[in-house]
């Protein structure tokens, strides 16, 4: 393999690939990238995959002489990132990679490719032109539970990502609390995807706001592409709960209006009470013009109100929330915001097209020290 590209465009398509990359014991060609080089078309391909997702990045303008390909360690990056020409150079040789810019070179071992799993993916039959979607992941992607080990709860690993009728919907949901954000005009055609959470958070950060993408559906993979990008991530495909059913079925008793900023700067305030070991346990109360919220720990107590309009109280001790959640919630969301609560203590906050529904938890009760007795001491009467 010999070829000469673009170090710039070269190191960022090697960035970009090497966001899906991990380590694997069984199979440690995975733990690099893939770079193939084609010198009857000039095209230059650089492959990233942890086997359920690939990214592929293109460069077309480069200049082949000698086909081949390699797999280089996540070392690559670093190296070309300290190389100063414009232009890099690629020579194997062997077991080796001799690769130079202006007077600097390096040499560098590579492994064979034949075990890396490459794109087997046939192009979709039917795909539509989507734009925006990046917005809408980072409002919803956080309420997925990437980590959860638990089989019966498999689902709430996965974004669903709904083009139809002019509106785009994703959400994520978990054990706590769920993220529905919807969006008009953002895509020209109807097609439901299930993508895991983190496929999701890799794609919101290769995809710009404005990128416009052509997205299909390819026997069990959902296809992302565009010039010079191509993004695949096996779907889920068992039966999924959908938060959107879940919170239509949410019946609201109390209420409220107010500022999501205003709301924001309330919970961390009150929250800036708590340490390391304090439970998380913030008190939520509506009034007649006001939101109040209370925090108590064994260092003190919080408290703080903002006013809010068109209210429905809720009863004098309000209801329970983890502040962190909260949080998590109100940093997607701005200006004017609704404030609705179950006679359960089940919240919604609605802000931007987006939803997001909150568990209540039961209060604190902390425990007070109770005084140490004193124990006397005997003492002995000695004989004179």
């Amino acid at each position: 393999m010999k070829f000469t590209a673009n170090r710039p465009l070269l190191l960022k398509a090697v960035k970009t690939a090497l966001k899906v990359v991990q380590p694997s014991k069984e199979i440690p060609e995975i733990a690099g990238i893939l770079i193939e080089a084609d010198a009857s078309s000039g095209l230059l391909t650089v492959t990233g995959t942890d086997v359920r997702t690939h990214i592929q990045r293109r460069l077309r303008q480069e200049r082949v002489e000698e086909s081949g390909s390699i797999i280089l360690r996540p070392l690559i990056a670093s190296v070309l990132d300290k190389l100063a020409g414009d232009t890099v150079s690629f020579q194997s040789d062997g077991n080796e990679v001799l690769i130079c810019s202006g007077s600097a070179s390096f040499s560098l071992p590579f492994l064979e490719v034949k075990a890396f799993p490459r794109l087997q993916i046939p192009f979709p039959e039917d795909t539509i032109q989507v734009q925006g979607i990046n917005d809408l992941f980072h409002k919803t992607m956080f309420a997925a539970d990437g980590k959860t080990t638990d089989s019966a709860k498999v689902s709430l690993q996965f974004v669903r990502l709904a083009f139809a009728d002019g509106l785009t919907t994703a959400e994520a949901i978990n054990s706590t609390y769920a993220a529905i954000s919807t969006s008009p005009h953002c895509a020209d055609g109807n097609l439901e995807l299930f993508l895991h959470e983190k496929a999701v958070r890799i794609l919101a950060s290769i995809v710009g706001p404005s990128d416009e993408l052509f997205v299909g559906i390819s026997g069990k993979y959902a296809v992302f592409m565009k010039e010079d990008l191509f993004f695949s991530s096996m779907m889920f495909a068992g039966k999924y709960l959908s938060s959107s059913q879940m919170l239509s079925r949410f019946e609201p008793a109390y209420q409220a209006i107010t500022d999501a900023g205003a709301l924001m700067e309330l919970t961390q305030n009150v929250s800036a009470l708590f340490q390391g070991k304090d439970i998380p346990c913030v008190n939520l109360h509506i009034g007649a013009d006001n939101i109040t919220m209370l925090a108590e720990t064994a260092s003190g107590h919080s408290s703080s109100s903002i006013q809010a309009a068109d209210t429905h109280p809720t009863p004098e001790n309000g209801f329970h929330f983890d502040y962190r959640f909260l949080l998590d919630c109100l940093r997607h969301m701005s200006g004017p915001l609704r404030v609705l609560i179950d006679e359960r203590g089940f919240l919604i906050l609605e802000a931007n097209q987006s939803r997001y529904f909150v568990c209540p938890r039961r209060p604190v009760h902390l425990e007070t020290e109770k005084p140490k007795k004193k124990t006397r001491q005997k003492t002995a009467n000695k004989a004179a």
